[in-house]
Order: C-alpha cells, then sequence, then structure tokens
C-alpha cells in the first residue's frame, strides 16, 4: 500500500491527539457506541464524543443512523481502516 502525501496529514491528525488512535483502534472492524468504546478504553465519556466528532470531521468514522439520538453505533469508514493499517504497521 503506498501512502500518498496527503495521507501523511492524516496520520498526523490522528497522532496529534491524546485519544484518537485509541479510539480509531477501539473501533476497528466493529461497530460500536460511544459509551462501549469509553468502558473499554477506561477514558472519560466527554473525550470518547470528542474524538469520535474530530474522526468524522475527518471522514475516519461514519454513524450509521444519524436519526438516533443516544446509543450511536460508529464504524470505520474505508479512510478510517487504511489509516488504522498504516499506524500498525509502522508502531
Amino acid at each position: 500500500m503506498d501512502i500518498k502525501k496527503d495521507f501523511y496529514k492524516e496520520i498526523s491528525f490522528l497522532k496529534g491527539g491524546k485519544y484518537r488512535v485509541l479510539v480509531i483502534s477501539d473501533i476497528d472492524d466493529k461497530f460500536k457506541t460511544p459509551t462501549e468504546i469509553s468502558k473499554s478504553l477506561n477514558i472519560p465519556m466527554r473525550e470518547t464524543s470528542r474524538a469520535l466528532l474530530e474522526l468524522k470531521k475527518h471522514g475516519m468514522v461514519k454513524v450509521l443512523d444519524e436519526t438516533v439520538k443516544k446509543g450511536r453505533l460508529y464504524k470505520l469508514t474505508p479512510k478510517g481502516s487504511d489509516a488504522l493499517k498504516i499506524l500498525r504497521k509502522n508502531m
């Protein structure tokens, strides 16, 4: 897999946040709610929500049903999956 130049910015974005890499790694190939992620990683819910919002803005995760207000399911996008694979290869 060749890393495009623009993709370096996305990897930097992920590594630049305290919880982004943890959250994206926890979701991996699963569907998860913010509560599940928060409990799994033992991090505050506000930090989980912030990381998910930032990841969503960067196209790394998506909400499966935007109409759901509580217990939304998050999943990695293809971009998020690619970024996670690159991160794992370089850790």
